[in-house]
């Protein structure tokens, strides 16, 4: 498996989400705060993985 897989793998992106909102932050460079999190990435999800998985690391 190359790593690009293992990072848009669903386990590891879901934790990746999980950890984003135990940081209860402020909005990042993207300005999105953290609780608007759960919606865009349930929405994206397949699209960054599609515009990601060709690409090599």
């Amino acid at each position: 498996m190359r790593l690009i897989e293992v990072i848009l793998d669903d386990k590891n992106l879901n934790e990746a989400v999980k950890r984003v909102k135990s940081n209860k932050g402020v909005a990042g460079v993207d300005k999105m705060i953290v609780y608007e999190i759960d919606t865009y990435f349930q929405n994206n999800k397949e699209r960054i993985k599609k515009g990601n998985i060709g690409k090599e690391i």
